[in-house]
């Protein structure tokens, strides 16, 4: 059996996500440690990363921030929500860039789950029911459950420093064969070794997914 992967808009649109998420990442105060963050080893290495590396790193085929897709007791509770609200109504936001980035990601994942449901797991690890459940919302309906609830948002696997050690290395090298392994082996992490997944590993390999037209500038590339 054949799978449609990500088109090149979808991961085009992953890598603008990721790029603002490692900005917000990077500007959060450091006594801003939340039960999602990422270990301080990491959230250094990470700050150390120079410009050309934070490119590389953006373009990982999937989604590093997190929205608690996997969190099945937490998202049932926002499903199920009955409340209907104005969205002009004032919403209790602490923290503006989180919000905007949680409602960027809701949007896409939203319009990728109703179009595309395996590559909605692909790019962010989700399951088939946390995908039928989100489309099934209306956007408008869900940002009003989702934004206040700002610890949605947090790096992906964030406790796996494996994972991040490999993205922060190999997976920003100058070499792009390197990088292409790395980022092989962490999309491969994020879905099969999450614990309590309800669903089985995805036939990832059965997928196509089209290559991304990149600029030709050598270390710059994907």
């Amino acid at each position: 059996m054949q799978y449609q992967g990500p088109d090149a808009a979808d991961l085009m649109n992953v890598f603008v996500l990721n790029d603002a998420f490692i900005v917000w990442q990077r500007t959060r105060p450091a006594d801003e440690s939340r039960e999602r963050g990422l270990a301080p080893e990491t959230r250094a290495r990470l700050g150390d990363l120079g410009c050309e590396q934070r490119e590389r790193l953006a373009r990982t085929p999937f989604l590093l921030m997190s929205l608690a897709e996997d969190d099945e007791a937490r998202w049932q509770s926002l499903f199920t929500e009955r409340r209907t609200r104005d969205l002009l109504q004032c919403l209790q936001i602490r923290d503006e860039v989180a919000s905007g980035l949680i409602a960027a990601g809701l949007g896409f994942l939203w319009q990728l789950a109703r179009r595309n449901p395996y590559a909605t797991r692909l790019v962010s690890g989700a399951s088939l029911k946390w995908c039928e459940q989100l489309s099934a919302c209306t956007l408008m309906d869900l940002f009003a459950r989702a934004l206040e609830d700002q610890t949605l948002l947090a790096p992906r696997m964030a406790d796996n420093t494996d994972l991040w050690h490999r993205l922060l290395t190999a997976g920003v090298s100058n070499r792009r064969h390197v990088r292409l392994a790395a980022r092989v082996s962490a999309m491969q992490s994020m879905l099969i070794e999450r614990p309590g997944r309800a669903y089985r590993p995805l036939a990832a390999a059965a997928c196509r997914m089209p290559p991304v037209k990149t600029r030709k500038s050598g270390s710059r590339g994907t």
